[in-house]
């Protein structure tokens, strides 16, 4: 009988990452996954297609799994009493919302569950673990994995086949994972997940938003329609350089062994970002997805303001960044809640309230000022 690995969430990362590593390495996915509609279609297809595109390109084929509603509770149970480790892809704001079926694992298990917190969040692997301390879990039977997620994913339109990038991995903090870990080709430990984090979201998830904020001032739907658009491509590129410095700086208090090398992986993953990522048209990435939630991307520990501080510690220039702040302040979309509170705060205060208490700069600050200026002039 096969190892299982449970996953909370059949969605693009659950089904197009973690599942497609798991049953690429011999395991088998088990999914619990909250939309009852998804979980019936899931099951019913039997099997689902990953479409890798872009620096790597090739199909794999997922079947062989289970799929779980969240009211199986006695099923879930039994599950995560026999599972080789359990990943949660659900979207950091549902965490606690799902930590309930977790806890359902301790019943029966003898041995910790490691959980792969699989989060685009803050601080994810901390609001789950704290959930399921509040629920009366013990620490010692279970750990909550950070991780950064590099591959982008994308659903197919009236399918359960999914569009993915090649060549991107699932990387995990291996000093919290709790006993011997699991040989998973995609999955890499490291003990300086910190780091890894930092770069993502300092220059993939930086260089989105640009692309996103900037492209919407310009009525671009997708991404790469913005790439193509000099004035934002030159901007991309400025942000992306002077996020590379950063980090190369910041890599000193992460204390990185071998900081030539780490140097070198940065420049490869920037380049791999503007090669193959932003301009890749089979992933169909949309200006409306990436921009969606701007208050959460505007936070202090962001991708943007997060960025635009570190620039400001090193004294290196902040002006890419504030540059897609200030597009950033002018988004609406109807259909996003975030968005309406936005422009309702702007309207009500000034910009200069999401500028303080949401990105928590401060008047006298460099950046504070650029982003004032840029929002000026994109009025």
């Amino acid at each position: 009988m096969k190892d299982s690995v449970v996953i909370f969430g059949a969605g693009a990362i659950g089904r197009g990452l973690i599942a497609d590593l798991v049953a690429a390495n011999g395991l088998s996915p088990v999914f619990v996954e909250a939309n009852s509609q998804s979980a019936q279609d899931l099951k019913q297809a039997h099997g689902y297609v990953v479409h890798l595109t872009g620096k790597i390109r090739k199909d794999h084929y997922v079947a062989g799994y289970e799929v779980l509603t969240l009211e199986e509770g006695e099923e879930i149970s039994k599950a995560l009493s026999n599972c080789l480790f359990t990943a949660t892809a659900v979207g950091g704001q549902n965490l606690k919302a799902v930590a309930p079926s977790i806890a359902l694992g301790f019943k029966k298990r003898r041995k910790p569950l490691n959980i792969l917190v699989c989060e685009n969040w803050p601080h994810a692997e901390n609001v789950l673990a704290q959930a399921l301390l509040d629920l009366g879990c013990y620490k010692e039977n279970f750990a909550c994995i950070r991780s950064s997620v590099e591959r982008m994913v994308h659903r197919t339109q009236n399918s359960v086949d999914l569009v993915t990038e090649g060549g991107q991995t699932l990387y995990a903090d291996g000093r919290t994972w709790k006993g011997r870990k699991p040989c998973i080709e995609g999955l890499i430990f490291s003990d300086n997940i910190e780091a890894i984090y930092a770069r993502k979201l300092y220059t993939s998830n930086a260089g989105h938003a640009a692309l996103a904020y900037l492209g919407n001032l310009s009525d671009c739907k997708f991404i790469y329609e913005a790439l193509e658009i000099p004035g934002i491509r030159e901007n991309l590129l400025d942000l992306l350089n002077v996020a590379k410095e950063a980090l190369s700086l910041k890599n000193l208090e992460f204390r990185i062994e071998n900081l030539e090398s780490w140097r070198a992986e940065l420049e490869q993953h920037v380049d791999d970002l503007i090669t193959w990522r932003y301009c890749n048209r089979d992933l169909t990435d949309t200006v409306e997805r990436v921009a969606r939630n701007p208050l959460r991307k505007l936070g202090t520990e962001e991708r943007l303001a997060g960025l635009a501080h570190l620039l400001e510690h090193y004294a290196l220039a902040t002006k890419p960044v504030s540059r897609v702040i200030g597009a950033a302040m002018h988004y609406r979309d109807p259909g996003d809640m975030e968005s309406v509170k936005l422009g309702e705060i702007i309207t009500q205060k000034g910009p200069s309230a999401i500028l303080e208490d949401v990105c928590g700069f401060r008047r006298r600050k460099r950046c504070y000022k650029e982003c004032i200026e840029f929002y000026k002039y994109y009025s």
